[in-house]
Order: structure tokens, then sequence, then C-alpha cells
């Protein structure tokens, strides 16, 4: 299998094709995301790489292009050099027009696939010098947000420590006064809330606490996002024997009672109330669910604008 070519087996044409598909369709590769790719090319004796970022945060950036980097040199290793390819490059364009490029020979691409990522920066040129996150923070309803976050900005590979975001849950404190605060000091920071906080968020975007840097859940709270099917089983690691059903569930939401309540509720009538988790421990084990399927569209949005405020 090593002898295998396969630029001469398949050609530029489709191999160029097969980098191009396996980078938009990426977590079916084994890639951490997808990408918006434009084009794939070989022009100068280069691999390049065109895709379009809905991410603004230069920084984030770096992930997107060791994750393209690394995954190309794996999958052409051995062949570069009889295809005369020595440098792989990426250049990303942003929703306002400018735009971020790194060009790599080919032995930083290999240091990179191999998770030296100092190596790699020091050996690449790039056309702007990267920049470092300013401290950020998302303002969250509970602890329930405290425990998801963090597991599904790792799965976009974001540590949120590394850069930056502080989670912080307002439900603690007085929101006005958090607000002001961050607003006199003129720090970045989206506040995320349930739907039933509609009105009060309406009132503080018109005081001008808001300007846009927040997101109401359109579908009420975190647990609202997950199909009962899933949740009964993610609340089976905690209550092996647990008698709940999705219809009884599903009415209760139909009713615009919200999904936790819908469980405490049914914990506490079957006399179970000792054995039901917390909202935190199940919070958790729907984050780390999605991430091994699909993360709510909503949820992705939400980290997109955090990642975007956090680089302004």
């Amino acid at each position: 299998m090593d002898d295998v070519k396969l630029f001469k087996q398949f050609g530029e044409k489709q191999i160029l094709e097969i980098i191009k598909q396996a980078l938009i369709n990426g977590r079916d590769h084994g890639l951490d995301k997808s990408f918006n790719i434009n084009d794939v090319r070989i022009k100068d004796n280069a691999l390049l790489v065109y895709y379009n970022s809905e991410i603004s945060n230069r920084f984030a950036i770096y992930n997107d292009f060791a994750i393209i980097i690394g995954f190309i040199h794996s999958f052409l290793i051995g062949e570069f050099e009889d295809n005369g390819i020595y440098n792989i490059g990426v250049h990303t364009q942003f929703t306002d027009k400018s735009e971020l490029y790194i060009l790599s020979p080919i032995e930083s691409a290999k240091a990179i696939s191999e998770g030296n990522a100092i190596y790699w920066l020091k050996n690449s040129i790039v056309n702007e010098n990267l920049t470092y996150p300013a401290e950020s923070y998302l303002l969250v309803e509970g602890e329930s947000e405290i425990e998801a976050f963090p597991i599904l900005f790792k799965s976009i590979n974001i540590e949120i420590e590394q850069y930056k975001i502080q989670i912080i849950p307002y439900s603690k404190h007085n929101l006005r006064t958090m607000l002001s605060v961050l607003s006199i000091k003129k720090e970045p920071f989206l506040l995320v809330c349930d739907n039933d906080k509609s009105e009060e968020i309406h009132d503080l975007v018109r005081e001008g606490l808001l300007n846009g840097n927040y997101h109401i859940l359109t579908q009420g709270e975190f647990e609202d996002y997950i199909d009962p099917t899933s949740l009964i089983k993610i609340l089976q690691d905690f209550t092996t024997d647990i008698n709940l059903q999705s219809e009884y569930i599903e009415k209760d939401r139909g009713r615009n009672i919200g999904t936790s309540k819908i469980v405490a509720k049914f914990y506490h009538q079957e006399s179970i109330h000792n054995q039901c988790p917390s909202k935190p421990e199940v919070a958790k084990k729907i984050a780390e669910y999605w991430v091994n399927t699909e993360i709510p569209s909503e949820f992705k949005e939400i980290m997109t604008k955090m990642l975007n405020i956090s680089s302004n």
C-alpha cells in the first residue's frame, strides 16, 4: 500500500477534488470541523486552499490553518517532491472582505501534522502578525451552560482558557450592574439567556446596556434542545430503571414547561427525587452527546458570535 502513488493513480484534478470534499465534509473524515471551501489548486509549486470563514477571530483562524495543513500533509505524505509541491498554503476571506493567509514549506507542514505548532509558525509566512485575544466574557443563565460550553468549544478545537473566554453565570449577580460595569470598562461580552428573559433583554437594549451582543435561546432553555429519546438515554446513566416516556416530555413541552422542570417533576411524582441528577450533570452529558452526534445550529451560532466578539 505504501508504494501506491495517488497522483499517478487518480490524477491531479481528482486528488484536488478529494481534498476539497474532505475539508467540506470535515467531520466525516475525522477532522475537528468542516470548512466552506472555495477552491483547491496547485500553483507555483504550492498546493493552495481557499475558504471563507464566519469567524473573524484571527487567533482562531490559526486553528483552521493547522487542521487543513496537517490533513493535507498526512493525506499526501510521500507525494510532494514527485509532483513538484514544496509548500502548502491556506487563504481565508472574512465577511468584511479582509483576508489572512499562510504559506508553509513541506517541512513546516510536517511539524504541524506532528503537533509541533511552534516550529510550524516560526517557519511559515503569514500576511499579518499573530494577534492574541483580549479577555472576554460569556454571560450565561446558570451552571448548566458553565458545564456545557467548554465541551462544545473544545469540539471545534477551541480551549476557552487559551482564548481568554470567561464563562460567568449572571443569575448569581445583578444583571444590570454587571452589564453597566462591562460597558464602562468596554469589556467584550456575549449574553446568552433563556427565552423567558425576552422582555428583560429588550428593556436592557432600550437602556443601551446591550447592543447586538446577546442571544435569546429560541426554544426555551438549554435542555430544550435535546430530543426526548436521547434525553431519556442520558437519564438512564443516572437512574438505570427510570420509566420516563418520550410522550411525557413532549406533552409538557407543548405546554411551554421547561425540560429541566419536566424531569424534576417526573422524579418527584415517582418518588425517586433523591436520585434526580443535577442540571449541570445532565447538561454535561447533553453536550458530550451533541459532540458525538450533531451540535444544534443555534449553539454553533453562539460560539461563532463569541469568538468574533472576543476578537474585537
